[in-house]
């Protein structure tokens, strides 16, 4: 009562400030309480979490795949394990298969202490029922202003206590929330069918793990794989795809600079025979398609796995062995080395100038997982030698994200210097920083946020402009436990920039766990995204997760929500040049009721993906409120065509529309197109609207 008590006399700036300081109190009560019960049963957050794991999952684990489970992914998973053991919350088994594994589960006495916990949620529903109409209504208010969330999901993601990273004891978070209603937008403010989408998946190279499907296949079998692997995502709607081509300072194509992948020929440096070169090939059946292609490449892993990746005579660990550290089982380049970031540069400055690539895409791996900054040998980074040379003073820590700072502009300015409408894009880890650790974070208990531990400031890179677009990868269900996928989501909504946003989706986890075995997870996450406007899109990891259809997303994507083509969001800071309206001319084949429409450019200057056509009700449309019928790739020859029976023809009346796709994606005025000899008899108040139509038609130039 002290508290209330002292809130209801204290005089505020303004409600903002007491609904705040209501927060911030319920936050410390909780924290209070949680603690307690730590306290008394002498349990930290890492065991308080492998027992929810245990008690979750409800049947064996190994310590191995309790690791997988943790976000942090702790490297003393079996030491935290055996603390358990000896305090009886868990017991170790043999495992039934293979005497030589150890399985984990939880024991009664564990089990009591989760059931002590979960009390507080009880408690937690009766502060937020206790609450006043007025409060209410304020953080309602606050929440319009913040969030865009709803009041209760506000509560319970800001009334929750934070876990720590460390093995003691330490403030918590409430761990279970389940945001994947209340951060949705009612229905009707839902945008269910984006005129502009981006919809892609990755195509992992390293080990095998999409394309090729093993090492050294026939160059024909190549080939046939990927133009199957576009074939497939093209049925499901996507329109790019994110194609690993330099996993390892390797390459899947024709580099002056560096030898051929292992993962193609088998090899590495072994070129394919007969010989092509697999990065143009792809690029050409990718473009077909009128899908984009982004080039994705690892910035600074060298070797894979030191003692089992083949290594090249003239690969670069062999010629500038000064250039590399170790750490782990991999060999990476020395990101604070600026004869390194130059080199990186190189060879992305190369693939930009000598192939069709729609964009350049990196992944999350600038500095390595795992890193303990300040932990010696064997834990973190060994860059002293580089930090001692380069480091002007700053901390390890800004050091390294200057250093990772500086390739991304080295890398931006040069692919803009070789094609000004090349993209450059990152897909980070999904957590930029933790709340806990900044105010602008996201309210989550990540184990390896981007700016604390892989020393990547993907938050200052869109503030500056300095990149394209941004996938997070946010491969978390709702009801994550440190990390909730609709908290993610709405986090990174609200930090763009006016730079593109697509969220990185995990139809791999599928069958994992209970979340992931639901069919509906995938297509709320969807659903999530489609709620805000700042998300652009989404890109799947990865390619071969597809193949098998897990729990029918394949069949939601391509039957619900990418039944219809989304044309790819232009990104007008790189081109704002609208191509010329296309020109056609039709052809009518009266005995089958059939109309083709044959579409050229408007102006051979024109470098188009492809056409738009549009089918509506009404002799008029309006393209930007408008989702296209369909999508034709641009070809010299590019045509549709509709089907008119005489029983058709007594049904609705459609008109048809075209408007041409620059390759920018940039769309051109529409241009109305009489598909039927047969529509102005057919159309109503006595053909009037047809006529009208047909003026419009002539007006741009068509012909019937």
């Amino acid at each position: 009562m002290a508290l209330e008590n002292e809130i209801n006399q204290r005089r505020f700036r303004n409600e903002y400030q007491k609904a705040r300081l209501n927060i911030l109190y319920t936050n410390n009560w909780l924290s209070e309480k949680i603690t307690i019960i730590f306290d008394e049963w002498d349990i930290t957050p890492r065991q308080f979490n492998i027992l929810r794991i245990l008690r979750g999952e409800g049947k064996p684990l190994s310590t191995l795949q309790i690791r997988q489970r943790m976000l942090d992914k702790m490297s003393d998973t079996s030491r935290i394990v055996d603390r358990l053991v000896k305090k009886g919350m868990v017991r170790k088994t043999p495992n039934s298969e293979d005497r030589r594994l150890v399985d984990v589960v939880i024991t009664s006495r564990g089990k009591k202490l989760l059931e002590k916990i979960d009390p507080l949620e009880d408690e937690m529903d009766k502060m937020i029922t206790a609450l006043s109409p007025d409060e209410a209504k304020t953080l309602n208010s606050l929440l319009d202003k913040v969030r865009n969330v709803s009041m209760v999901v506000l509560m319970l993601i800001i009334s929750a206590v934070t876990f720590a990273q460390t093995d003691s004891i330490a403030p918590i978070r409430s761990a279970v929330v389940d945001s994947s209603v209340q951060l949705h937008p009612p229905p009707s403010q839902r945008n269910l069918r984006p005129k502009y989408e981006f919809r892609a998946a990755w195509v992992a190279s390293v080990e095998n793990i999409d394309w090729p499907s093993k090492k050294g296949l026939p160059v024909d079998s190549q080939k046939l794989e990927f133009i199957r692997l576009l074939d497939m995502h093209q049925r499901n709607g996507l329109n790019a795809v994110v194609v690993q081509i330099r996993p390892a300072a390797d390459a899947f194509y024709a580099s002056p600079y560096e030898p051929w992948s292992e993962w193609l020929t088998g090899a590495q440096g072994l070129a394919p025979s007969p010989y092509y070169d697999p990065l143009a090939f792809m690029i050409e059946e990718t473009h077909k398609r009128g899908m984009e292609f982004h080039a994705w490449c690892n910035p600074y892993r060298a070797v894979h796995t030191i003692g089992r990746s083949s290594i090249a005579s003239n690969h670069v660990t062999r010629q500038h062995p000064e250039w590399f550290v170790r750490f782990e089982k991999t060999v990476y380049f020395d990101p604070g080395n600026k004869e390194v970031q130059q080199y990186v540069t190189m060879v992305i400055r190369d693939i930009v100038r000598r192939y069709d690539i729609d964009a350049i895409h990196f992944d999350d791996y600038f500095y390595p997982y795992d890193i303990v900054e300040g932990g010696g040998p064997g834990k973190d980074f060994p860059d002293n030698a580089s930090y001692a040379r380069y480091g002007n003073g700053l901390s390890k820590g800004d050091w390294r994200r200057s250093n990772t700072d500086s390739i991304i502009v080295m890398l931006g300015k040069a692919i803009k210097e070789e094609k000004p409408t090349c993209k450059f894009g990152i897909s980070p880890f999904a957590i930029w920083r933790n709340i806990a650790k900044d105010p602008d974070g996201s309210n989550t208990l990540g184990g390896q946020p981007d700016y604390d531990n892989l020393y990547a400031d993907i938050r200052l890179w869109l503030q500056n402009g300095w990149i394209d677009y941004v996938v997070p990868q946010v491969y978390f269900e709702f009801s994550h436990s440190h990390v909730p996928y609709a908290v993610m989501v709405d986090w990174w909504a609200r930090h763009t920039y006016g730079r593109q946003l697509y969220i990185g989706l995990a139809p791999y986890k599928a069958g994992i766990n209970a979340a992931w075995r639901d069919p509906t997870q995938l297509p709320r996450q969807i659903q999530t995204e489609r709620a805000y406007p700042q998300v652009q899109g989404a890109v799947y990891f990865s390619s071969s997760s597809f193949n098998n259809n897990p729990n029918g997303w394949s069949d939601s994507l391509k039957n619900n929500y990418y039944n219809y083509p989304a044309l790819i969001p232009p990104m007008l800071w790189l081109d704002s040049a609208k191509p010329h309206a296309p020109l056609f001319h039709t052809e009518v084949n009266e005995k089958e009721f059939v109309t083709t429409a044959w579409l050229t450019k408007g102006d051979q200057q024109d470098t188009l993906r492809g056409f738009a056509v549009y089918q509506s009700d009404s002799a008029t449309l309006n393209i930007d409120s408008a989702d296209a019928w369909q999508f034709i790739p641009y070809d010299p020859v590019a045509s549709f065509a509709v089907h008119n029976s005489q029983a058709e023809q007594k049904g609705v009346q459609h008109f048809y529309f075209v408007t041409a796709i620059s390759r920018t994606n940039v769309e051109s005025d529409p241009v109305p197109i009489l598909l039927t000899r047969l529509a102005a008899s057919s159309a109503p108040n006595g053909g009037q609207t047809s006529d009208k139509y047909g003026a419009a038609m002539a007006r741009h130039g068509g012909r019937n």
